[in-house]
């Protein structure tokens, strides 16, 4: 990828599946991201602590063990201001619903997704008005 085309922004990612945070991780790489990888959201919030400058998005899985991403992003929004989210789920609809996610959130990547469709909504989440990918969930 040419350096001009190179995506300037941040990126959080969260997954407790070692294999899909390394598989998101190397996609969004390889599109220019900067990606702080985090399998927990403990993690999250130590990788968040730990960056010293700002986080553009924070990428999570809605359900893990621990702390739901929902729970995590409220946690993340009182350290970066203005970070936006979006939210993915391998879990059916009806398990996210019971996490309290899906009826306020606008920015979700259902898994499995190609490169080309969490690119696509990547940059859906990072090109919206400041009102938009910012939801916060009751999780």
């Amino acid at each position: 990828m040419a350096a001009e085309k190179r995506a300037p922004e941040t990126i959080l990612l969260v997954d407790d599946e070692q294999v899909v945070l390394s598989l998101v991780e190397d996609i969004l790489k390889d599109e220019g991201y900067t990606v702080l990888p985090a399998l927990s959201g403990a993690e999250g919030i130590e990788a968040g602590r730990r960056h010293a400058g700002k986080i553009d998005l924070l990428l999570t899985d809605i359900v893990m063990p621990g702390m739901s991403g929902g729970k995590l992003f409220q946690q993340l929004q009182l350290m970066q201001p203005g970070i936006r989210v979006l939210y993915m789920s391998g879990y059916t609809k009806y398990t996210v619903v019971g996490h309290g996610a899906l009826e306020s959130v606008d920015s979700f990547i259902w898994k499995p997704f190609s490169p080309a469709q969490l690119l696509q909504k990547v940059r859906e989440v990072l090109d919206a008005p400041d009102d938009s990918g910012r939801t916060d969930p009751e999780t």
